[in-house]
């Protein structure tokens, strides 16, 4: 197999845009879901949970998303948890680093996919592929999403459902919240709504 030139991935451009809305949109569900969490039900310690508590796998997700969109953006900075305070913070915080990725990926051309990026981690800087660590980011979010929809219904909380990417046919049942989002499919996929 030949290598691919970055002249010859304008589709992939276009499908990170549509996961960087489609992550966005995902947040927004799975935070209004915690939303209807009493405060102490969201930080209770869970067998299960990953980081020991909802909270905390909430706080994880939206500091690893900061650190490689730090890095994405050339302004690497080592890994840090973020003591957030509660979760309006939390939920506007993480609108905000949605807001940035998709503004990274609407602007990102071909050219810019295949160049190398610094990730600082604790044993020294590494250098991965943009395009590589964008993957990366979308399938972090999307498994520890996963996580966090099991502990919300541990929790008591029905779940929201995560599991649904654009399809043509459900465009309607999405538009209002997809447009209060700032989310154009017309821009994703080239098709007024």
């Amino acid at each position: 197999m030949s290598a691919r030139r970055a002249e010859d991935l304008p589709m992939t451009t276009t499908l990170l845009l549509a996961q960087a809305c489609n992550n966005r949109w995902s947040n927004h569900l799975l935070l209004a879901a915690c939303a209807l969490l009493p405060v102490a039900a969201l930080r209770a310690p869970q067998p299960a949970a990953f980081f020991g508590s909802l909270w905390a796998l909430l706080g994880h997700l939206l500091d690893v998303d900061r650190f490689y969109l730090d890095a994405l953006h050339d302004q690497p900075r080592p890994y840090q948890d973020t003591a957030w305070p509660d979760l309006a913070t939390l939920r506007a915080a993480q609108s905000a680093s949605d807001l940035r990725l998709i503004a990274l990926c609407r602007n990102l051309g071909p050219q810019q996919l295949t160049p190398l990026i610094t990730l600082p981690r604790a044993s020294g800087p590494v250098r991965e592929q943009r395009l590589r660590t964008l993957q990366h980011l979308f399938v972090h979010q999307l498994h520890h999403r996963g996580q966090a929809h099991a502990l919300l219904l541990a929790s008591g909380v029905a779940p929201p459902q995560l599991d649904e990417f654009f399809l043509a046919q459900d465009e309607p049942l999405r538009r209002a919240e997809l447009a209060a989002l700032g989310i154009d499919e017309g821009e994703l996929w080239g098709t007024a709504p």
